[in-house]
């Protein structure tokens, strides 16, 4: 499946900012668990110093230690590890959790003297360790009297750090993924502008529209250089296709006067001659001459087409009454074929009646000379709400899609007319629909089956 590029660029433009903050939400969260580990230092740091001091009246170990639990915001004893090891000739204490083994003096103690708050006295050292299937942060605090131990479980930092994280984050996410489709989308129509321009500027490029150029002004440098490309290449066309259309109608403008006037000398040759043979060659070549003569005119009205300079005497016509009367003429052309015809009355249009007269000679000339034997031809004629359509249908050899593309080439004709006993020169269809074109119609090939020619003309009403 085929995507559009403002597609493609929207969604890489978004997939690049989810990239993007993906490692920042994780760098944010790293941050963010750095300084509350602090903070948790420093309030280990303050109960380790505590611990040392002199209990206050009625105050006991267990209410002291549930006392830390809800400062350290801990939620079960077992979270939190406590020990007190006073000088000699003390009793000392330690919390019911200990775990068996666990040695204070092991520990890779670090000193934390600098977040011990001014005038406090002896130093915090502080350490990281696993114990009971848990992470564990634990301070020390030495002091002459002796020294404390206060460790807490992290998973309830963790947790309430993952909380807020993810309440934050359900917010968050939704929110700058839309802003960033948003932004990618905007970013994507603004790169297409200049692009879009162009593509419908060449879109709207023909052989009578090459003399229309794409300003510049305002575009970046490097769509600046695109649209210069566009304009140079565009000059080129047009210069080349107006040479080739000067030295066509030029070309044909100057075989018509030496044409004519072999066309003249040879019927005078023919009615001088007396010698049968020699008159049955000299009208084969008359034949020939009138035949390139037909060519030179349908050449020069093309390359004045092409020009955009096909001179119309436009009037009032009455197609009906044209049809008919070139449908009368060609049943004479008939030998073994059927025409029929349904054409409604009154179908009025304005046009040049030379031309279309010749349009509609082609048409039919190309239905009888390749309608199979026995083949029945159709013509119909109806008026429509926007025009008028006439439809000329034959049946004809196999056709194969190949050959049906090129149906309106110039001087193409199918292997199945390559031949002399075929008239024809491949201009005719050419000719067809350049003269719909010149009154605002259009003559077109219909689908059909692959032993059937339908060929539909639209014209505008007046």
């Amino acid at each position: 499946m085929t995507i559009s590029f403002r597609t493609r660029l929207f969604v890489s433009a978004t997939l690049i900012v989810g990239c993007v903050l993906l490692p920042v939400v994780g760098l944010g969260w790293s941050r963010i668990l750095s300084f509350e580990v602090g903070r948790l230092d420093e309030r280990l740091c303050m109960e380790a110093r505590r611990l040392l001091m002199p209990p206050k009246p009625g105050e006991d170990f267990h209410r002291l230690q549930a006392d830390m639990l809800g400062k350290l915001r801990l939620s079960q004893a077992q979270q939190l590890m406590l020990r007190l090891e006073p000088r000699e000739g003390q009793s000392g204490l330690q919390s019911e959790y200990w775990p068996a083994g666990l040695a204070i003096d092991s520990l890779d103690w670090r000193s934390a003297t600098q977040q011990e708050r001014p005038g406090a006295a002896g130093n915090c050292a502080l350490a990281s360790f696993e114990a009971s299937g848990a992470s564990w942060r634990a301070a020390l605090h030495a002091a002459p009297e002796g020294r404390s131990f206060v460790a807490a479980d992290l998973v309830e930092l963790k947790g309430e750090l993952q909380g807020a994280l993810r309440s934050a984050l359900t917010l968050v996410i939704p929110l700058a993924l839309a802003l960033s489709a948003l932004g990618a989308w905007l970013l994507a129509a603004l790169t297409m502008r200049p692009v879009n321009r162009l593509r419908k500027a060449m879109l709207g490029v023909t052989q009578k529209a090459l003399d229309q150029r794409l300003p510049s002004g305002g575009e970046d440098r490097e769509f600046k250089e695109l649209i210069a490309a566009y304009n140079a290449m565009l000059a080129n066309l047009e210069q080349s296709f107006a040479q080739a259309t000067r030295f066509s109608a030029d070309a044909a403008h100057e075989l018509k006067t030496p044409l004519t006037i072999l066309q003249g000398r040879l019927e005078q040759a023919v009615n001088n001659a007396h010698d049968p043979v020699l008159q049955a060659e000299l009208t084969g070549l008359q034949d020939e001459v009138a035949r390139l003569a037909n060519i030179t005119r349908k050449l020069l009205l093309l390359s004045q087409a092409d020009a955009g300079r096909l001179a119309l005497n436009v009037a009032a016509l009455d197609l009906s009454a044209m049809l008919r009367e070139l449908l009368a003429d060609a049943e004479m052309l008939l030998s073994d074929q059927k025409l029929n015809s349904a054409i409604e009355p009154h179908l009025l249009t304005s046009g040049d009646a030379v031309l279309l007269r010749q349009l509609f000679n082609n048409l039919l000339s190309n239905a009888v000379r390749y309608c199979r034997s026995a083949g029945v031809i159709t013509v119909t004629a109806r008026a429509l709400p926007d025009g008028i359509e006439c439809v000329f249908g034959n049946p004809c050899e196999t056709i194969g899609p190949e050959c049906r593309a090129h149906f309106f080439d110039r001087f193409y004709r199918g292997d199945a007319s390559r031949n002399r006993r075929t008239d024809g020169h491949g201009l005719g269809l050419s000719l067809a629909r350049e003269i719909a074109r010149g009154h605002s119609g259009e003559l077109t090939l219909q689908a059909s089956a692959p032993d059937q020619v339908l060929m539909r003309l639209w014209l505008p009403k007046p």
